[in-house]
């Protein structure tokens, strides 16, 4: 159910397209952190939190290492424990991913895994216990599921715009196009703000698929904080909902 955050922070991928215009200044910095309540129909079913850790290098390459967190409150856990930690580090100059790492633990699910990936050379590695157990070839900088939304906040959103992506997840690659469809007033706990509000729209066969819709809203200022996030899927709607927002250092 938690794991649903993470698909609708993948829907906001979107790799360097001309159509985007000219990025924005980064809008985030080591030390922001953004944290939301997530919900299941009625139900609070947890908590998550995105956070810019620090700067670190990877491949000789400087990067920012976000991470994403999220974990079911006391009462679902006792039913359904939800543990999940996401780390992406995303190489500064190009807003790209150079490397990724999920650790989900989700009821009787377990997962560890590292991703390489090293555009230079057109690869992804996938890592399980420091040993490389597939590859996948790509033609070039590619964005994982934390990265590509990261990359989306230094662009400038016009309602109406079009972007189309090509992306990895889990060594499978696929194009989504994405969809700004409005502009809205969204009340959160956190507050109310001006928003756009985006549809992602999956171009042929991938992760996507039979997931329902997705809409993420995210400030219209030149941050583009994630404020609120809604799937409608066969199990229910599941949200997430911005409680607090830490800037930067």
């Amino acid at each position: 159910m938690i794991r649903t955050l993470l698909v609708l922070l993948l829907a906001l991928a979107a790799a360097a397209a001309p159509k985007a215009g000219r990025p924005l200044k980064t809008p985030f910095s080591p030390g922001e952190v953004i944290s939301f309540s997530v919900g299941w129909g009625l139900i609070n079913a947890g908590s998550s939190s995105l956070s810019v850790l620090d700067t670190a290098r990877v491949q000789g390459h400087l990067c920012w290492r976000i991470q994403s967190q999220a974990q079911s409150n006391e009462v679902l856990s006792k039913l359904y424990p939800v543990r999940d930690r996401v780390v992406t580090w995303m190489d500064v100059k190009g807003l790209f991913s150079r490397a990724l790492s999920k650790n989900l633990s989700e009821g009787s699910y377990k997962k560890q895994r590292d991703y390489q990936i090293m555009p230079e050379r057109g690869l992804v590695v996938k890592r399980k216990n420091g040993q490389p157990v597939d590859t996948l070839r790509i033609r070039g900088p590619v964005q994982d599921v934390l990265s590509a939304f990261y990359w989306v906040r230094t662009q400038p959103l016009a309602v109406g715009q079009v972007l189309e992506v090509e992306a990895v997840d889990d060594l499978k690659a696929y194009r989504l196009a994405i969809k700004v469809l409005a502009r809205e007033k969204v009340k959160v706990k956190a507050g109310e703000f001006d928003c756009f509000k985006i549809q992602p729209i999956l171009l042929g066969e991938g992760l996507f698929k039979a997931k329902g819709e997705v809409f993420i809203w995210v400030t219209a200022d030149e941050r583009r904080i994630p404020v609120k996030m809604k799937s409608k899927i066969f199990i229910g709607a599941i949200s997430a909902g911005m409680v607090s927002y830490t800037p930067g250092r």
